[in-house]
């Protein structure tokens, strides 16, 4: 019973993305600190991206399985394709994209700290949802604020 209420969907997603935030935090550290090695190339979290495309893969109707006459008839959602939340990590990628530099850097510092400082803002605010979430909880339980 606590099993499902401490592993939620919520819960599960929420762990998930403060897992890539502080994943993406060692990255842009990686970036900035290899911003004078020269070939270096920056490497990038993906996760959001990723992340929204399993959701709707698991909610999207099967085609093809039901023809309807109605918009609002009942469809077949799709199973979850061997896809579990529990299983999904983020990714890590090496942009080999273009550098404007000589040394074939392509890190830019201004770049990486924007990131760093949105990355940091993006953390704070998923601590605050968990935080909120156990606050829920907490009141379920004891009946009080």
């Amino acid at each position: 019973m606590l099993e499902k209420i401490f592993n939620s969907q919520t819960n599960i997603l929420l762990n998930k993305a403060m897992d890539a935030a502080s994943l993406r935090n060692d990255v842009i550290a990686n970036n900035i600190a290899n911003v004078d090695t020269p070939k270096f190339k920056r490497t990038e979290v993906i996760f959001e991206e990723n992340m929204k495309k399993l959701l709707n893969d698991v909610n999207e109707p099967v085609a093809g399985k039901l023809n309807v006459t109605n918009a609002k008839h009942i469809q077949i959602m799709r199973e979850n394709d061997g896809k579990s939340l529990d299983e999904f990590q983020p990714e890590t990628r090496i942009l080999e994209d273009l550098s404007f530099r000589n040394d074939e850097n392509n890190v830019d510092i201004d770049t990486e700290m924007a990131k760093n400082t949105k990355n940091k803002i993006n953390y704070d605010a998923l601590g605050q949802s968990m935080s909120n979430e156990i606050k829920i909880l907490r009141m379920a339980i004891t009946g009080r604020g």
